[in-house]
């Protein structure tokens, strides 16, 4: 029986596999929580600026694949947004207010989309009550400042996510993309798992997540 990935790499604290990840989660041992940006469901195809331009999200049909990649996980933290349902047995949702400088979207409607939703399920949560709208630095738009992915979301907004499950030990992303949360929980000392289906991507997740491994041996 052969492997259900095509690459596998195991990078300190963090195992990264290349491949489809309804494929290869049915073979993972046990995680404690999912902190992910899956596709939202809506067919996007990123319009301006950059390589990946009208380039489409795999399993961005439907809210389909997000479902069945994290239907037998307890803990989840999902990014989304209103335009699709939120992820099965939510327990609440935050708001990341990315800030007036972003949101295009219809310009006849006098308002900016310009933020994200967050989904949230599971116990385990912790610590003290923020306000549940969630602000920090946010990453431009275009590749010449450093963007490596369409949808890059910024390491800290992982990291707070974390830190609400103090005894997640093992943080498992089934849509890694460019490996923030794997260079979140090697921030944060966390055990990673990861998937991406993009070559691309997988490579440019590796080297983030070493690159970061590395930054925190340096300072411990």
């Amino acid at each position: 029986m052969t492997d259900p990935w095509r690459e596998k790499r195991v990078i300190g604290d963090a195992t990264l596999y290349l491949g489809d990840c309804l494929e290869i989660l049915p073979t993972l041992d046990k995680v404690d929580a999912v902190i992910t940006d899956p596709p939202y469901g809506i067919a996007h195809s990123s319009s301006h600026g950059a390589s990946w331009q009208n380039t489409r999200i795999a399993g961005d049909a439907d809210t389909s694949a997000r479902d069945a990649a994290i239907e037998g996980f307890d803990v989840v933290a999902a990014f989304g947004t209103w335009k699709t349902p939120p992820i099965p047995n939510t327990r609440g949702a935050l708001v990341w207010d990315k800030g007036p400088a972003f949101g295009m979207g219809d310009l006849s409607f006098p308002w900016k989309p310009s933020f994200e939703l967050i989904y949230i399920r599971g116990k385990g949560w912790e610590g003290k009550r923020d306000e549940g709208v969630m602000r920090g630095a946010v990453i431009v738009s275009w590749e010449s400042h450093g963007r490596v992915h369409p949808h890059q979301k910024p390491d800290w907004i992982a990291e707070e996510l974390m830190r609400k499950l103090p005894n997640a030990k093992t943080i498992l992303d089934p849509f890694m993309g460019s490996g923030t949360t794997g260079v979140a929980c090697a921030n944060l000392g966390r055990k990673f798992i990861g998937i991406e289906i993009e070559p691309k991507y997988f490579n440019i997740a590796c080297e983030r997540i070493e690159n970061a491994q590395r930054q925190q041996r340096m300072f411990t």
